[in-house]
């Protein structure tokens, strides 16, 4: 059975326009980088296609042309685990919603260029006294906060992603006690973690 392959070139393209991380939101794997031995380089990304490559495939579209199946524009680059996830479970995972992981990667990708990366430990937790939303609340805090533009409520990692990628938030950046950049949340528990967002300027979406 013969199959639209991409060509090395557009395999390229893909990695490139992400920077070489998986468009899963969930995931944003880096999928490249150096060997042990300094001599050569690893990939664990794939140029996955949105419309499968053959007949019987996942998310097979018999419309498309031999040059559209192989195409830049049916195309989305994953690491393998997510290149696997998302064929073996296709019908979680349709044309379109690949097609908006892509469009989002490549956005979220384009607006970091240029931009210097935090220094230190920018994942890194800072504890605060808050222990559940009651307290902020009742002490008018999360009111206050959003006059001022910013958003703090409980998320998961999944559901931080989704307001950081798509939705125009950014996350919170401040100095630890070791003068340190790091991002503005309480530690994981069972429901999450409590995290400060602010709305990201208008000239930055």
């Amino acid at each position: 059975m013969s199959r639209d392959d991409f060509t090395e070139p557009i395999k390229r393209k893909l990695a490139l326009r992400v920077n070489h991380r998986c468009s899963n939101p969930d995931c944003r794997a880096q999928t490249s980088g150096p060997q042990s031995d300094s001599s050569g380089t690893v990939n664990v990304g794939v140029a996955a296609h949105i419309s499968a490559a053959a007949p019987r495939g996942p998310r097979y579209d018999a419309a498309l042309s031999e040059n559209e199946r192989s195409g830049f524009d049916n195309g989305i680059w994953l690491c393998q685990n997510c290149a696997k996830h998302v064929d073996s479970d296709s019908s979680q995972f349709s044309p379109d919603r690949l097609r908006e992981w892509k469009h989002h990667a490549e956005e979220y990708t384009r607006d970091a260029v240029g931009k210097t990366a935090a220094t230190g430990t920018a994942e890194a937790a800072i504890s605060d006294k808050w222990v559940n939303m009651d307290y902020p609340k009742a002490a008018g805090i999360t009111a206050d906060l959003e006059k001022q533009g910013y958003q703090l409520g409980w998320a998961s990692a999944k559901r931080e992603a989704l307001l950081v990628d798509v939705e125009g938030w950014e996350p919170v950046i401040v100095n630890d006690s070791n003068g340190r950049p790091a991002a503005l949340k309480i530690k994981e528990s069972a429901g999450g973690y409590l995290v400060l967002l602010k709305r990201r300027a208008k000239s930055d979406l």
